[in-house]
């Protein structure tokens, strides 16, 4: 498909789709979000970034459910505050290519900012490819809106990581984290939305394969 027929495809779904603050996936996240602490107002920059985040996951996106299928507009809004993108790793943030796309997405939230990981694809570059804006897990320090959480197992034979974009954080301890993500869902092939708790020896963890579990290993901050 052309690019113009594309930009034509994505101007439709913007019109098509209902603006953030009237979503049902932004009245839902705002009616579930516990407003016991509330956190200092984020920079513009972060601001800019949970601006992003919340659009990507209430609007429409170019996908694919196989390397030469058709593209397809993804339906955003329904109630588990997650926006399917077809199941097979190729949409538009990858560039249709199959790859995991977790780390195309933040760094896409970031505006595809010169501070993401120059191979931002990979989850580990999150942690290692951002010199002293890298912050390594503790639990009394949780992440500010618009970090970006890295989960790795440091298994050089076979390794897995996840990362996700932070929108909010809350609770009454102030250590209830939510985020934004790609890659992860429904199919994990979704933008959705989780919520984690950032407590613990060791912090939220996620499930790998074989039974296994990728540990969060901290967050990465733009500036």
């Amino acid at each position: 498909m052309h690019r113009h027929a594309l930009r034509c495809l994505i101007a439709a779904a913007l019109l098509a789709a209902p603006a953030l603050a009237d979503s049902p996936a932004a009245a839902a996240a705002t009616a579930a979000s516990p407003a016991v602490r509330t956190a200092a107002a984020p920079s513009p920059v972060r601001q800019a970034i949970v601006d992003r985040a919340n659009r990507a996951l209430t609007t429409a996106h170019l996908y694919k459910e196989t390397r030469n299928g058709p593209v397809r507009l993804s339906k955003p809004g329904d109630s588990r505050n997650d926006n399917f993108l077809g199941g097979g790793n190729f949409n538009e943030y990858n560039g249709f290519n199959g790859d995991a796309w977790c780390g195309y997405f933040a760094n896409a939230m970031w505006a595809n900012s010169a501070a993401a990981p120059d191979n931002h694809k990979s989850s580990r570059a999150w942690e290692t490819g951002v010199g002293g804006r890298f912050h390594a897990y503790r639990p009394g320090q949780p992440p500010q809106r618009g970090d970006v959480i890295v989960w790795h197992n440091h298994d050089s034979r076979a390794p897995r990581g996840h990362v996700a974009v932070v929108v909010a954080v809350g609770g009454s301890d102030g250590r209830s984290v939510t985020t934004i993500e790609g890659n992860a869902g429904r199919g994990s092939d979704s933008i959705t939305m989780k919520t984690y708790r950032w407590v613990g020896a060791q912090g939220p963890k996620l499930p790998g394969r074989n039974n296994s579990t990728l540990k969060v290993r901290g967050f990465a901050s733009r500036s």
